[in-house]
């Protein structure tokens, strides 16, 4: 079998759900660095979005079909065969698109980052996120609510865990780590058990959570 080819970048969170997920598989791969929408980008996927895998003279962009690519051509174990822990995991991802990332990624964490850009005092952006805080808090606790535990979904590790934790880890890198780690303390203590693994600890370098904490 020839080896796999991710096409994406080290911030993204997607692109680290399958490098994650290749570590957990123990599949060597090859990492094509690239940004969004550049022409790199736009050569495998129409949209220039990223990531997108190649192999086996195969390109395959949207993460929901590389993750079917994934299962079905390396075996991964992180789809559950019962029929009430699947659905967990697709209810877990697609909350991951409709609710964390437009409400708490792009609510309060992209918000923050172009304030702090814009050289505003941290007292002002306390005030400029106050209401986007709240509603994100709303958010979070909801999530809170699903969390089975261990694992997001219960005693299994599953696809859920792999694409949730990279937007989590960014999220939690932030000034407000502790208002979200109280408002949700399950999904908290799921995270802080998950940064200890492997997978999480040999994507870090580059990531959105790794810059913050640089610059510190």
């Amino acid at each position: 079998m020839s080896t796999p080819t991710l096409v994406g970048a080290p911030f993204s969170t997607f692109s680290r759900t399958m490098r994650m997920v290749f570590s957990h598989l123990n599949v060597d791969y090859k990492f094509e660095q690239t940004m969004p929408h550049s022409e790199l980008a736009y050569k495998y996927n129409p949209f220039g979005r990223i990531p997108s895998l190649l192999h086996n003279d195969k390109v395959i962009f949207e993460t929901s079909a590389i993750r079917d690519y994934m299962d079905t051509v390396f075996g991964t174990d992180l789809t559950p065969k019962d029929l009430d822990t699947r659905l967990q995991v697709d209810q877990m991802i697609s909350v991951l698109s409709d609710y964390i990332f437009h409400h708490v990624i792009f609510g309060v964490a992209k918000p923050r980052e172009k304030y702090e850009k814009e050289g505003k005092s941290e007292e002002e952006i306390k005030q400029l996120l106050e209401k986007r805080l709240r509603n994100a808090g709303k958010i979070i606790q909801a999530i809170d609510g699903m969390v089975q535990g261990p694992f997001l979904c219960g005693e299994t590790l599953t696809w859920a865990d792999f694409f949730v934790y990279p937007a989590m880890a960014d999220l939690y890198a932030l000034p407000e780590r502790q208002y979200f780690s109280e408002t949700g303390p399950k999904l908290f203590e799921w995270y802080q058990m998950f940064e200890k693994r492997k997978e999480a600890k040999d994507t870090f370098p580059g990531t959105v959570a790794d810059m913050r904490k640089s610059s510190l």
